[in-house]
């Protein structure tokens, strides 16, 4: 399915457009019609595998960095080791991604999972639940500072490293959101205590 998947990319890239019937995409990557459905319901599902296995690459590489590593540096080298080690070009691809409806819905799909999964690494690097303000907002801004970095506007035949680009979105946003505070890891909050019904007025 990954290599399925990362042969459908490749020919968009290539052709520069997703405008393929799925009996052509089924050719192209070898495999029956009746197989091809049987991985992907809708032929816009097959990138997913193979962006999915990028992502999860930048995840796996940001829990490895050392402790002492802020987390902006590690996000940082990690999609730049993403990059490097990708036939995928982002620059290329995201217009085809943004092609129709049905492709840019799962485009976003997957960035909304790439959130969850940043939330997650953050989440752990600061001892915090997953679900807690501090790591979605934090997961999003990931998200988001990772996405524009491989879609700059820059002018046209110019070239910028997405994850030079992306060092510099995350130098705007200082260092408060995404590391620990000096002393450690942030207590848990807890409410305040209820006040008993005698207490009111």
């Amino acid at each position: 399915m990954l290599e399925a998947s990362r042969t459908v990319i490749a020919l968009f890239l290539r052709k520069r457009t997703s405008d393929f019937t799925v009996k052509e995409l089924a050719a192209h990557t070898g495999l029956s019609e009746r197989t091809f459905y049987r991985y992907f319901p809708r032929k816009e599902d097959a990138i997913r595998p193979a962006i999915d296995a990028s992502l999860a690459r930048i995840a796996s590489d940001m829990r490895a960095a050392p402790r002492d590593k802020p987390l902006r540096e590690a996000l940082v080298e990690a999609l730049g080791r993403s990059l490097e080690g990708n036939a995928m070009s982002w620059e290329n691809l995201l217009p085809v991604l943004n092609e129709t409806e049905s492709l840019r819905a799962v485009w976003l799909q997957v960035l909304t999972d790439a959130e969850v999964a940043l939330a997650q690494v953050v989440a752990e690097r600061l001892g915090l639940s997953p679900d807690s303000q501090r790591a979605r907002l934090a997961g999003a801004v990931l998200a988001t500072a990772g996405r524009l970095a491989m879609d700059p506007p820059f002018p046209a035949g110019s070239k910028r490293d997405a994850s030079e680009v992306l060092a510099e979105y995350l130098e705007l946003l200082g260092p408060t959101l995404f590391e620990e505070p000096a002393g450690g890891r942030e207590p848990v909050r807890r409410s305040p205590p209820q006040r008993s019904r005698q207490g009111r007025r």
